[in-house]
């Protein structure tokens, strides 16, 4: 069953007063447990819009699918099946 919750896993980013002073990546990413999480949020839609609004047709559901369960290297694979992007 969907997680129907609106709130979101907030992104941990970097203090203010340390960005400013470098050029590294604001948002630092989630921990695996936090991607785990987040991915509690799919709604699981019938006609799943995030697959054909992806320019790589990647299976969303399946890749957040791997995720919530915690398995990063099969969530890996799910994009690797229709993108060649590292």
């Amino acid at each position: 069953m969907p997680n129907m919750s609106l709130k979101k896993v907030p992104m941990p980013t970097q203090d203010a007063d340390v960005r400013r002073t470098n050029f590294e990546e604001v948002a630092q990413g989630y921990t695996k447990a936090m991607a785990m999480e987040e991915a509690t949020r799919c709604l699981h839609c019938k006609n799943q819009p995030c697959v054909s609004g992806c320019p790589v047709n990647i299976h969303i559901p399946d890749f957040i699918a791997q995720v919530k369960d915690g398995n990063m290297e099969e969530a890996y694979k799910v994009i690797s099946l229709t993108s060649s992007l590292p």
